[in-house]
C-alpha cells in the first residue's frame, strides 16, 4: 500500500509524492527524538544517483550506493519527513523493509 498523496506540480497538474512505506510513516508521523533509522531512498525517474545523493547530504549520512538507483542514507528521526518529500526520491522504505542487513 502506498501513501498516495501528491505534491504541487508545474503548472496545473499534481504529481506523485514518494512512494513512503509503512514504518517510514509511522517514523515521520512519531519521530523518537535523538534516534536514527536508516532509509533506502530510491531516485525519482526524473533524478539521477547524483542528483538524490545531492539532495540527501544535508539530511544525513549516506552509508552505501545500492543497486537501481538507490542509497542507503542514516537519518535522525526528525528528519524523516524532509527526505519523504524531496523530488530526487521515487521511494523510501526502511532496510530492514527490503531485508538489508544492519
Amino acid at each position: 500500500m502506498s501513501d498516495s498523496t501528491t505534491r504541487p506540480g508545474r503548472g496545473n497538474r499534481s504529481e506523485p509524492m514518494a512512494y513512503v512505506s509503512h514504518a517510514v510513516r509511522s517514523i515521520r508521523e512519531e519521530p523518537i527524538p535523538g534516534e536514527t533509522v536508516r532509509l533506502v531512498v530510491t531516485a525519482a525517474d526524473d533524478a539521477d544517483i547524483a542528483d538524490l545523493r545531492a539532495a540527501l547530504d544535508p539530511l544525513g549520512e549516506v552509508v552505501d550506493e545500492l543497486p537501481f538507483d538507490r542509497l542507503l542514507v542514516a537519518v535522525d528521526h526528525d528528519r524523516v519527513g524532509a527526505v519523504c518529500t524531496l523530488d530526487a526520491a521515487s521511494a523510501v522504505e526502511t532496510d530492514a523493509t527490503i531485508g538489508f542487513p544492519s
